[in-house]
């Protein structure tokens, strides 16, 4: 259970991290952008059981695979959050925090962060999902540990009731995940919502 929950939590952030380098990249440069957007697309079209094979024939050392498979199916969703998060910044604020003349420091904490980060929340909660999945997928077809094994064992065994724990783990494991999640959008983006219901009331008083 932890060597999966491990990789999940890893591989993802390091594809978080690359992801959103590649779409601050694409963000400020055209150039850059029309060099990865194709890219990006073409790897969307190949589906992740081609990506696990492809890490299988690529690859012999079974963690090289799975770190393979995960980074790359979450690519594509951190990379248009981080790029399209980033162009949506008004202008208007822009402006403002320049006339401030701040570091560059200031300006990353001021005004990028809070504005990327809704839309970053929102694809961790949906890359947890995905990278359960496909990480389940990559141990059951190409691992020798983990929940994936144990499940790949589990049917060899005809073992159903283990099969139904080992599923209710992965189940609990995304659940809880995504109350983290959630706790962080309340504690970092608990003004939204009293925006928004202050709107709400005043536009329908």
């Amino acid at each position: 259970i932890g060597t999966t929950y491990a990789r999940i939590v890893a591989y993802l952030l390091a594809s978080f991290v690359l992801s959103s380098l590649l779409g601050l990249a694409a963000a400020w440069s055209a150039r850059i952008e029309r060099f990865l957007v194709p890219l990006i697309e073409l790897k969307q079209g190949i589906p992740s059981v081609c990506w696990i094979l492809f890490a299988i024939l690529w690859f012999r050392d079974s963690e090289a695979r799975i770190a393979f498979v995960i980074v790359t199916s979450a690519l594509p969703a951190f990379f248009y959050q981080a790029r399209d998060a980033l162009r949506a910044i008004p202008r208007d604020w822009v402006d403002l925090v320049q006339s401030l003349r701040p570091t560059r420091w200031q300006m990353a904490r001021i005004l990028w962060w809070p504005a990327v980060l809704p839309s970053l929340l929102t694809v961790w909660r949906i890359n947890i999902g995905n990278a359960t999945r496909v990480t389940i997928m990559a141990e059951l077809l190409g691992g020798i540990t983990g929940i994936g094994h144990a499940l790949r064992v589990s049917q060899e065994m005809f073992r159903m009731d283990q099969t139904i724990v080992w599923t209710a783990v992965l189940v609990g494991f995304v659940i809880l995940s995504n109350q983290v999640l959630s706790y962080l959008e309340r504690r970092h983006l608990g003004w939204r919502n009293a925006s928004f219901r202050s709107y709400c009331a005043h536009t329908w008083s």
